[in-house]
């Protein structure tokens, strides 16, 4: 009786073992990949987005692009500001005073808009001051990113090898 288990655990491993042997060593399994084909990339595949930093050449110009935009727009509203304030600073007398005790009068409606354009040029040249940190930290980011200098300016990419060509000009 003891010998049954014995034999057919002896069995069972011969039969297991059988299509291993029987394929040889340096033969594949019909069903699975050869070791060779495990350690190589496949030549099929082609990866036609070049990324350099975690972004496409297109994603980085795009982002140059948008930094410079918020640039140009905060440096023209800082511009237009500090015309309107000059204009309403321009219209006063320099020299408007009133007696102490007595009300300002219509001086009042004057002070608060100089005031409030006061604190919207202001705001304009914090807005200006952002605008160009960010575009420092995109620089500082593509820098270490290893990003070539013609993925970081949209203008590159209508030239052509004759630098003699000028790029189209897209302001309007």
């Amino acid at each position: 009786m003891r010998l049954r288990p014995c034999l057919l655990a002896l069995v069972a491993a011969a039969v297991l073992a059988a299509p291993a042997i029987a394929a040889g060593p340096g033969s594949s399994d019909p069903g699975g990949p050869d070791l060779d084909q495990l350690l190589k990339l496949p030549t099929s595949s082609e990866y036609s987005t070049e990324k350099k930093g975690g972004a496409t050449r297109s994603e980085w110009r795009q982002r140059f692009h948008e930094a410079r935009a918020s640039v140009k727009a905060a440096e023209k509203a800082l511009k237009k500001a500090q015309d309107e304030l000059a204009e309403v600073a321009g219209s006063k007398d320099d020299w408007q005073f009133t007696p102490p005790g007595l009300p300002a009068g219509a001086n009042d409606e004057d002070s608060t808009s100089s005031f409030k354009l006061r604190q919207e040029v202001k705001r304009q040249k914090s807005e200006v001051d952002r605008s160009e940190a960010r575009l420092r930290e995109l620089e500082v980011e593509a820098n270490l990113g290893g990003v070539p200098e013609d993925w970081r300016d949209p203008s590159t990419e209508a030239r052509s090898d004759d630098e003699s060509v000028p790029a189209p000009d897209s302001t309007p």
